[in-house]
């Protein structure tokens, strides 16, 4: 398999993107979860936050690398289909893409505004560069758990249906384009 993308399908490269995209944002819902699991205060409740933190980060900074290869060569050629069907899997493409910034920007944000440090994964620490603003942290967090998140799980299943239709009812290969295997 090539790394770059031909006209029939995703390069290696561009699958690594969206799998690892995927497992990150899977393990930042999980540690989001564990963290609900521990009383407040806890050393727990904060090591799994911490994580959680952490994998948003990675989503951030691997959302401008995949962002930065999907504009670095060709992508394969749209599956032939109606064009509503063709705008509804654009715009729930960039829809995603549009989620996968807002939501670790917002948990950032969210942070700063809170007066907490970032740790990614104890290797490199991002300070607080704002005045706290306790009031603005919760608007932020609203907006991270209540808007960014709910928008996000909607847009995965309707990428997943999709993706479902093309396999299984369609069967036009579609899904062949992204496996790895």
């Amino acid at each position: 398999m090539h790394a770059r993308n031909s006209e029939r399908r995703w390069g290696w490269v561009a699958q690594a993107f969206h799998w690892l995209m995927f497992l990150l944002i899977v393990g930042a819902w999980f540690a989001v979860e564990q963290h609900e699991e521990f009383p407040k205060g806890s050393p727990e409740r904060g090591a799994w936050m911490d994580l959680h933190k952490a994998i948003g980060i990675s989503v951030f900074f691997l959302f401008w690398a995949r962002l930065g290869w999907r504009f670095s060569g060709p992508v394969p050629a749209p599956v032939v289909t109606s064009v509503w069907q063709h705008r509804l899997a654009v715009t729930v493409h960039w829809g995603l893409y549009f989620v996968m910034l807002m939501m670790p920007l917002s948990g950032l944000v969210m942070s700063q505004f809170g007066g907490r440090e970032v740790s990614w994964f104890g290797i490199v620490e991002i300070p607080v560069f704002v005045a706290e603003n306790k009031d603005l942290a919760g608007q932020i967090k609203e907006l991270h758990e209540d808007v960014w998140w709910p928008l996000l799980l909607a847009l995965v299943a309707l990428h997943v249906v999709g993706a479902l239709w093309h396999q299984f009812i369609v069967k036009d290969g579609t899904m062949k384009r992204m496996r790895p295997f």
